[in-house]
């Protein structure tokens, strides 16, 4: 489906003398008052429909903007199709209007009617006015109604964008060409280079012409290759990873160069811009989306190569952008047909696609009314003068106009922003917001605002704000800065995040952090939920900050490191990464003085899913209260066991959330029903753990699909892309150190061994649940969806946990990693040589050797983690099997 751009705007109420007249916005934008001269006429002519005039590439009807005189407006009516806006049939200008117009010929039968008047002619642009004698064309657009199709060219908002047609992209030695290249080279690109030299001239023609009224527009930009740097360091990291040619560009030493057919143009007329890229898309590597805000450029024309990658790219970016872009068919290059046709397929959604014959028509066609400003047949200007309830003589006043006009002399040579273009400064959104959430908080009945973090060893630290209070305080402060009032309403000492274990409230040497320093939560407003098992209370997850100084995020901050991964993700990567989980739990109940399981059913049992409806469809209703989607629900392998499988999220920082808020309901709703939830890794020894398994993918933003998920082979049933392989290696690589954040207790190694289903050696495997890295194989196509990593469970801090395992693929993909041969199920072969860490221990110590994992956690968070799991070792190492469940269930 196409994306709209731009929105309906509000109309003007301009009170008359004698009446109102409430005239529509026609979509001035951006210099209204000042740069524009208010207009005296306003012309719909021609009543074509807008659907054969897309099909026709015909232009639509015009807005003709008039210099006015000091005279009052006057709406009049000309005819069936033409509406104006005509000054010489105010009173004022009763006197003179012999002099601007011919007398209005009378027919013999009878007087003649206003309406029969004629439309004046079209009078020179004021100087002033000259370069914004169009419309600004977005503010043209009715959401929903208007289409690409809409707009034809308009010379003084347009600009030709010729990409990557230059002589290191164009020509090849003909010996060491390979196919592909051949069909680019001696097929694709002579016809596309003649129609570029084509399109260039005309819109250079009109850009010079000496009669021209326009001073922007009808601009010609050249994008090429080229570094910054004569190393090619600043090239995109796409590009590095792309082979020697696009990883050593032309450059300061060796400058790009251009076809003799398609030269810039800098020195002659007013000139072609030259703007050098080192990405993919112009918009990622250059300042473009900057120069054409300056030129007041809103059309894009665009030609060049490849069709299916560069054009591709920029055309998505610039429609994103808010561009109406046009896509010259036969003046693109592809490396074959099926490209071509693939990369015009994917520009349908976001562009016009036409040929070089239909926009050299549009040129022509708007040079006739170059003083025109455009607008579509579907926004119909004052089309409500048609209604009969209205008098077509109602006068606009003049002291409105004076006022107008006025007002923008005072503000000098700036301008004001025109109502259809103004959008209230973020912040003070944010604030509205904030304050009618909070409010609407209040009349659910909530009393208390939670702020929750997890320290770095998946303690829940919460603490409550009377909601009253809140309210009170900022209404009081007579202040608009509620978002900074709840910043700073709570804070916690930065020990307790990271410097506190998990068996006692006491700080650990070795950490390098003290009580002095103390932490604001920041809270994320959208994760605030009001809690289903404690329905006066509401819970928002934040970040952590640094309160005595900088206010900067905490390098203590596991939530905030997932977050900072993910930019990093998307921005120096063009990946997002897509998450799921399963969490297993053991639901135990009182008998007597002790607890036991509620049941001794195997796994996929429906006795316990009988037994336990009440309990499941209340945590169902509870997880679905708080926005948390539950895939599956089943039974597991050992005693009082269940699954609750989370719905796969698009965004893993939700998917972490949903965790830990699925984990605090699951314990919260079980007590509900006279249980108790553990989650602790290992309960008996001689049956299955309580896992939490992840499954990851991602998407490639860069991609000609960027929704889709890019970890399967396109055309290979079952296998995985190449960048899914060295994702996976890239985690196989660091999977002893990941160990020691993913499965970082004692008791998490006690559920790990051979025979376990959790994996005991570094491998990988398609559908083997022994293997610590599953592929897992969507049964309807066949297709590699996801990996699963199986040594993971709930005594890890998900935050932090993710933080690690996706920078481990990211390194993966970074250093173009080959995955090593698939796991073998019961095979011995390289066991030592591949074995995984046996205890938490050991895990450490791979952390301390694993550099790059500790880069990613930072200094100060490596240092208190290892100190503070360290002395946790210390701790439980005298401990049972039977003493830890005795502890877990004392803290449930």
């Amino acid at each position: 489906m196409d994306r709209m751009v731009g929105s309906p705007f509000p109309d003007i109420d301009m009170q008359g003398e004698t009446g109102s007249l409430a005239a529509p916005s026609v979509g001035f934008r951006g210099p209204l008052m000042s740069d524009v001269d208010f207009p005296d006429v306003l012309s719909e002519v021609g009543n074509t429909p807008s659907d054969q005039r897309r099909d026709q590439h015909h232009i639509p009807e015009t807005v003709n903007i008039i210099k006015s005189s000091s005279s009052p407006l006057v709406v009049k009516r000309s005819g069936d199709s033409v509406l104006t806006l005509d000054p010489s049939s105010s009173p004022a200008a009763e006197a003179s209007t012999e002099e601007k117009e011919e007398p209005t010929k009378k027919d013999d039968s009878g007087p003649t009617e206003a309406s029969n008047a004629q439309p004046p002619s079209i009078q020179p642009m004021n100087p002033r006015t000259a370069r914004f004698n169009s419309v600004y064309l977005a503010g043209t657009v009715q959401a929903g109604v208007s289409r690409r199709g809409d707009y034809p060219v308009v010379p003084s908002r347009m600009a030709l964008l010729v990409i990557d047609i230059q002589e290191y992209l164009s020509k090849s030695n003909k010996s060491e060409m390979e196919e592909s290249e051949r069909y680019l080279y001696d097929v694709s690109l002579p016809p596309v280079v003649s129609n570029i030299e084509v399109l260039a001239a005309a819109v250079r023609k009109q850009r010079d012409a000496k009669d021209s009224t326009n001073s922007t527009g009808c601009e010609v930009i050249f994008t090429f290759l080229e570094a910054l740097t004569k190393d090619c360091r600043d090239v995109s990291m796409d590009y590095k990873l792309s082979g020697p040619k696009l990883a050593t560009l032309p450059n300061p030493e060796a400058p790009a160069t251009f076809l003799e057919q398609v030269q810039p143009s800098k020195l002659v007329g007013k000139g072609d811009l030259l703007i050098p890229k080192t990405s993919c898309s112009v918009f990622n590597s250059t300042n473009l989306h900057f120069v054409l805000k300056q030129l007041h450029v809103e059309q894009l024309v665009v030609c060049g190569q490849l069709t299916d990658q560069c054009v591709e790219s920029a055309v998505r970016d610039g429609a994103d952008l808010g561009y109406f872009v046009t896509v010259v068919e036969d003046a693109c290059a592809a490396t074959s047909p099926t490209n071509h046709e693939k990369g015009l397929a994917g520009m349908q959604g976001f562009a016009r696609i036409l040929t070089t014959a239909q926009i050299l028509t549009e040129l022509e066609q708007a040079k006739e009314s170059s003083a025109t400003a455009i607008v579509p047949t579907s926004l119909r200007p004052l089309q409500f003068l048609e209604s009969p309830s209205r008098n077509s003589s109602t006068p606009v006043s003049a002291a409105h106009v004076a006022h107008l006009t006025s007002s923008s002399e005072r503000l000098g040579t700036g301008f004001v922003q025109s109502v259809s273009s103004w959008t209230p400064p973020p912040m003070a959104v944010a604030e509205g917001a904030a304050f009618s959430l909070l409010r609407s908080l209040e009349y659910a009945g909530v009393e208390f605002l939670r702020y929750m973090t997890i320290d770095a060893y998946n303690s829940v630290r919460c603490k409550a704000v009377p909601l009253g209070r809140l309210l009170s305080d900022y209404k009081k402060s007579n202040s608009n800065q509620l978002i900074s009032a709840l910043n700073s309403r709570i804070s916690i000492a930065q020990v307790c995040m990271a410097g506190l274990p998990n068996f006692a409230d006491a700080m650990v040497n070795g950490t390098l952090l003290d009580a002095r320093n103390v932490l604001a939560v920041h809270p994320d407003l959208g994760t605030l939920r009001i809690l289903p098992y404690a329905p006066k209370s509401a819970v928002m997850l934040g970040t952590l900050h640094d309160n005595m100084s900088t206010g900067d995020l905490s390098p203590l901050c596991t939530r905030g490191l997932l977050i900072r991964l993910l930019e990093t993700a998307k921005n120096d990567f063009g990946l997002a990464f897509s998450v799921g989980a399963e969490l297993e739990f053991c639901l135990f109940r009182r008998v007597g003085d002790k607890f036991e399981p509620v049941d001794h059913s195997l796994f996929a049992s429906s006795n316990t899913l009988n037994e336990q409806e009440k309990f499941i469809s209340d945590l169902y209703a509870q997880l679905k209260h708080q926005d948390i989607d539950v895939e599956t629900i089943h039974t597991e392998s050992a005693s009082g066991q269940l699954e609750v499988v989370l719905d796969y999220q698009l965004d893993a920082i939700k998917l972490a959330d949903n965790v830990v808020l699925a984990r605090e309901t699951i314990r919260a709703c079980a007590k509900q029903h006279d249980m108790i939830a553990l989650f602790l890794p290992k309960i008996n020894a001689t049956q299955a753990g309580n896992g939490m398994h992840l499954h990851l993918s991602f998407r490639d933003l860069q991609s000609h699909e960027p929704t889709e998920n890019a970890f399967p082979h396109q055309t290979i049933r079952g296998a995985m892309s190449l960048k899914a392989e060295s994702f996976t290696e890239g985690l196989l690589q660091h999977l002893p150190a990941l160990l020691s954040l993913s499965i970082p207790t004692m008791n998490s190694f006690r559920r790990v061994g051979q025979g376990c289903w959790t994996g005991h050696s570094v491998g990988w495997a398609i559908e083997d649940k022994e293997a610590p890295l599953r592929v897992c194989i969507d049964l309807a196509s066949g297709k590699a969806t996801n990996v699963e990593m199986k040594l993971s469970d709930s005594t890890a801090n998900i935050y932090l946990e993710l933080a690690a395992i996706l920078a481990s693929g990211l390194d993966g993909i970074l250093c173009n990693a080959k995955l090593r041969p698939t796991f073998v199920s019961g095979s011995t072969v390289g066991d030592e040589l591949n074995k995984l860490p046996t205890s938490l221990s050991e895990s450490l110590e791979c952390l301390r050797g694993d550099a790059y994992l500790l880069d990613i956690l930072g200094p100060e968070l490596s240092t208190a983690y290892i100190a503070v799991r360290e002395a946790e070792i210390d701790n439980s190492s005298d401990l049972t099997l039977e003493d830890e469940v005795q502890i877990a269930i004392q803290r449930a």
